[in-house]
């Protein structure tokens, strides 16, 4: 089973996975990572820049797409259980790629975020560091971006999870999206 979690970002998406890994005994690839390598290889056409506009982000996954659907290829015949996350596929990616492989799906989005929330749970990738006018960017475009997901998931019959309230209960719901049948 390759099991996907998407969504705006700061939205618990790796908090998920790496539990998800844990009680799954599944490999797990961050997009980040995916991303970072394409960068290093110089991959022609690929983001430069923060842009939480609904048409960037469609754009965005698209250009990926090919890249992450020759991933899937890999991982499904190495292992019987792997773990997607992050911000650089939508539901319309995972909708295609789960007519050729076993999938399960969850989307998470965060409908209000504040600078103090920002930085007293900064995360792992570094968003602490950046500097403060970026950081207040973010903050107003993840709102954005979760409607944005969160339409993308009604149209694609994907589960969608606000994570603005009750994070540990919002986990736990995310977690059972994947793992119950």
């Amino acid at each position: 089973m390759i099991y996907f979690i998407g969504g705006a970002p700061r939205a618990g998406k790796s908090i998920l996975g790496q539990r998800l890994c844990t009680t799954r005994s599944a490999g797990w690839v961050s997009t980040d990572l995916l991303m970072e390598l394409l960068r290093v290889a110089n991959a022609a056409g690929r983001k430069m820049k923060w842009d939480a506009a609904p048409q960037a982000i469609r754009a965005h996954a698209e250009w990926f797409f090919p890249y992450l659907e020759r991933f899937v290829w890999g991982v499904n015949s190495l292992a019987d259980h792997y773990v997607i996350e992050g911000v650089d596929f939508l539901p319309a990616q995972v909708a295609q790629l789960s007519t050729q492989y076993p999938i399960r799906a969850v989307f998470l989005g965060c409908s209000c975020l504040t600078l103090e929330g920002f930085n007293q749970f900064s995360g792992r990738s570094g968003y602490g560091s950046l500097p403060e006018a970026f950081r207040r960017q973010i903050v107003e475009d993840v709102p954005r971006w979760s409607a944005f997901i969160r339409q993308e998931a009604d149209r694609f019959g994907y589960a969608y999870i606000d994570m603005v309230s009750d994070f540990p209960q919002r986990l736990a719901e995310a977690e059972s999206v994947l793992t119950t049948r």
